[in-house]
């Protein structure tokens, strides 16, 4: 009995250490993806300048959204690493791929001074960062399911995404600070680049940390097996096809919310509700922040109830209080736009929570990387890429400032659909909860 004590005493302690190389890998890497939003109007000013604002801001937009189109690649790419090379090989090679592509942005000369050439290397850079996080978040949960406890699991992988909003919180930070401290032109020429430059000494260091720690126990125990499959990416389309639909439903509603949230938001403030950059970027740096302590929170209450209740929860939460949390906003306010987005932040966080909790359990070991990275990168082109592209084009076409707010509150109507009657226990929940 002692014996056993303390192999589960070494099991937790090691169990822990994962979690948190992995976390603070996924830390970095929303750091560095979040950033381009957060200082998106400047982007349009340095890379698209136009006559007309609006112009330039929805081109800045799509090259957002072009880092969505290949996430679907990076999840084949990397998730095809997981599976067959181990959760922590291809965790090691996202976060290099990411935090190259984030300095280099950071070091790209302008229109100004190298033409047309200055807004295409701005797309293929961008298209290099949604690659990498198309492998992330695959591999994040996977390895940190495959490493906690059952009655830990919940609360284990809430951290992916809280510790996500601290990264984001990050980018919002420096985005603030350095619209409050710079003039428009020092912005404009080089204050833009600190915060993709930080992505440097960050991803060295998580990099580092990550060549440290030892694949989950198990992935090393279907390896040991020689039950590794050889093509993940054609058996999760054959053997688990419902799975990846559930998946991508679900990942669909949790990037909407997401992206108009906590990424467009700030633009909607600044460039539509006429906040200060300053007073935008502040807004959504608290809301974040606010995010970060309520996901972990929605963890623990996983534990107890199930990741597909809190989903169900936060479904119905998007469309109770979704627009009156976007009434807020339009107020005028300061203080208010920042009450109303901390009201629409309460069902953010719990489907955030309750997305990472579920979508690791709807696969086996020996493809779960792929088949979670896949389904949550096909389901951020529809919700994240499309996303605040289509906001923006809504309410340029109405006039209708509350359009972002319908767009969730559909969102979560589908998610109620899809989790409420798709989603159902598995028959070995020893292997995956749901099916």
């Amino acid at each position: 009995m002692p014996d056993t004590r303390m192999e589960e005493t070494d099991h937790r302690r090691r169990a822990k250490k994962a979690t948190g190389v992995a976390v603070f890998g996924t830390f970095i890497e929303y750091y560095d993806f979040s950033v381009y939003g957060y200082v998106a109007a400047t982007l349009a000013l340095v890379f698209f300048p136009s006559d007309d604002p609006t112009v330039g801001l929805l081109n800045t937009l799509l090259v957002f959204g072009s880092a969505f189109v290949v996430r679907p690649l990076g999840a084949v790419f990397f998730g095809r690493l997981g599976d067959q090379r181990g959760r922590r090989y291809s965790l090691v090679a996202s976060i290099t791929c990411m935090g190259a592509a984030a300095t280099l942005t950071g070091l790209l000369p302008g229109y100004a001074q190298i033409g047309i050439l200055a807004p295409i290397l701005l797309v293929l850079l961008r298209m290099l960062q949604g690659f990498s996080t198309g492998g992330e978040i695959g591999g994040a949960a996977a390895y940190i399911r495959e490493w906690a406890a059952p009655r830990h699991r919940s609360l284990y992988v809430s951290f992916i995404p809280g510790v996500a909003q601290v990264g984001k919180g990050l980018a919002a930070g420096l985005a603030a600070l350095i619209a409050a401290a710079l003039p428009a032109d020092a912005l404009a020429d080089w204050g833009w680049r600190i915060p993709f430059l930080l992505a440097l000494p960050l991803g060295a260091l998580c990099l580092y940390l990550r060549l440290k720690v030892e694949d989950s126990p198990e992935f090393q125990s279907i390896e040991a097996k020689g039950d590794k499959t050889e093509k993940p990416f054609t058996e999760v389309l054959t053997r688990y096809p419902k799975a990846l639909a559930k998946v991508t439903s679900i990942s669909l509603v949790q990037n909407l919310g997401t992206y108009i949230g906590t990424v467009f938001v700030a633009v909607y403030f600044s460039e539509v509700l006429g906040f200060s950059k300053g007073d935008a970027s502040t807004i959504v740096l608290i809301a974040v922040l606010f995010a970060a302590f309520l996901i972990p929170v929605a963890g623990q209450v996983g534990n107890r109830i199930g990741g597909k209740r809190v989903l169900l929860c936060s479904y119905l939460a998007y469309v109770a209080l979704t627009l009156p949390s976007f009434a807020l906003m339009n107020q005028g306010s300061v203080g208010l736009a920042l009450a109303g987005l901390m009201l629409g932040i309460l069902p953010y966080a719990l489907c955030q929570a309750g997305t990472y909790a579920t979508m690791s359990e709807l696969y086996p070991t020996r493809v779960r990387h792929t088949g979670v990275a896949v389904g949550h990168s096909v389901g951020a082109v529809l919700g994240g890429g499309l996303g605040p592209y289509l906001a923006t084009w809504l309410i340029s076409a109405t006039d209708n400032t509350f359009m972002p707010a319908f767009m969730l509150v559909g969102a979560g109507i589908v998610g109620l659909l899809v989790v409420g009657v798709a989603v159902k226990p598995n028959s070995d929940p020893g292997n995956h909860l749901y099916r």
